[in-house]
């Protein structure tokens, strides 16, 4: 067969993909892109993802199942954040926010104020004037201030 260097074939390209989801979730559109530096042309690329979907290897609820909860526990991401981050992704709207429904709220609350406490207990400036500081901070966290309003107010008034 005369292939390109670097190009994969219809087989080649479906097994190695099917080895790379059987290790770690992947978001469709991550495949795609994979799809097309590979050099699968799109009739292909769309023949791989349904057969991707059909023997689950794919599924976009339990991608954005595990991204909500890994950015949570491992990199302390706040919802906002995460919603934008699936929705860059590809993810559907209604997929994103039921991925964020399953999110227990008090663990959620806590992993807030945690973050909160540390970053304060790294400002050298006074209580009141850590208020603004922490906000930003929490904010560019994709932290819902409504949240953060509270626990803001604890923080700062204790120290």
């Amino acid at each position: 067969m005369n292939q390109k260097p670097g190009r994969k074939t219809y087989e080649d390209a479906l097994e190695k993909i099917k080895d790379i989801c059987a290790s770690r979730e992947k978001s469709p559109s991550e495949i795609s892109v994979l799809l097309k530096r590979w050099g699968i042309d799109r009739d292909k690329s769309g023949r791989i993802m349904d057969e991707l979907k059909a023997e689950k290897f794919i599924d976009e609820g339990r991608y954005a199942l595990a991204f909500v909860r890994d950015k949570i526990r491992l990199e302390h991401w706040g919802l906002s954040k995460i919603k934008f981050a699936l929705l860059h992704k590809g993810i559907p709207v209604y997929v994103a926010e039921e991925a964020i429904q399953s999110v227990d709220e008090t663990e959620y609350h806590e992993m807030i104020r945690n973050e909160l406490l540390k970053k304060a207990k790294l400002l050298k400036s006074p209580p009141a004037g850590n208020w603004q500081k922490l906000a930003r901070f929490g904010s560019s966290r994709g932290y819902e201030m409504d949240i953060m309003h509270d626990i803001l107010d604890e923080i700062c008034k204790k120290r």
